[in-house]
């Protein structure tokens, strides 16, 4: 079981440099440095356009007991003891997000101990989950159906620093990754660094909620209590208790 969350402190390449002065020049020439979007690809990524459709993120989710997991739930994996969750506790209170929803749909915009962003990248083995405000305010996130891949450098400064964390020992691949937008402003977030990287946003960074990423039967070990995220088409309703 792997605890992960931690302080932001990645920071964005703004700064102008000052180019060669020739002769003559009363002043030096400024040069801007490209911005944390230009650095990783594409470059022009804060160029792109929303691509509306495909992955749908899940909004105002509904939880239930592990029982009331559907036996054969159409495009998704069946979920058992091995199967991966993200698990967030708050005051006593336990949830899992199995990967298998993740795996579809990549973001959760919940409301748990406050609004919190649960999010899973499977092209980079990526999750990362978050106080899901902007401004001070809660927003909802939403998939771009954009990809961006950060520089090397912040890709492993993030998982460092506990910002993001992979299923996996060997951690996250740096390749395209989830760029997801907000509703409240339209800015672009990489996933994988927790930070805006286009838009009014831009070079804010997401405030890391603490969380940890296990097998389900180990999490239900520890919170045997816990809820569970089904697929969003899911009715949930707990079998019957036996007399």
């Amino acid at each position: 079981m792997a605890t992960v969350g931690g302080a932001l402190a990645l920071a964005g390449c703004t700064a102008g440099y000052q180019g060669d002065r020739g002769e003559g020049d009363d002043a030096a020439a400024v040069v801007e440095a490209p911005t944390l979007a230009e650095q990783g690809f594409p470059a022009t990524v804060c160029d792109e356009e929303l691509k509306p459709g495909g992955i749908v993120a899940i909004g105002e989710p509904a939880f239930g007991s592990v029982a009331a997991w559907p036996d054969d739930p159409d495009g998704y994996r069946p979920l058992t003891d091995d199967s991966t969750v993200i698990g967030l506790s708050v005051d006593g209170e336990a949830r899992a997000y199995p990967l298998t929803v993740l795996n579809v749909h990549e973001i959760v915009n919940d409301e748990f101990g406050g609004p919190v962003l649960v999010t899973y990248c499977p092209l980079c083995r990526s999750g990362m989950v978050a106080d899901r405000r902007v401004d001070g305010e809660p927003t909802t996130f939403d998939v771009s159906g954009l990809l961006w891949k950060p520089p090397g450098i912040y890709t492993a400064a993030s998982e460092k620093d506990g910002r993001v964390f992979s299923d996996r020992e060997r951690g996250v691949t740096n390749t395209g990754n989830l760029v997801m937008y907000d509703g409240r402003t339209g800015s672009y977030w990489s996933q994988m660094l927790a930070q805006a990287i286009c838009g009014t946003q831009r070079e804010t960074r997401l405030s890391i909620r603490p969380s940890t990423v296990t097998t389900l039967g180990e999490w239900r070990t520890a919170h045997p209590e816990t809820d569970v995220l089904p697929p969003p088409a899911s009715a949930l309703v707990d079998p019957p208790v036996s007399d």
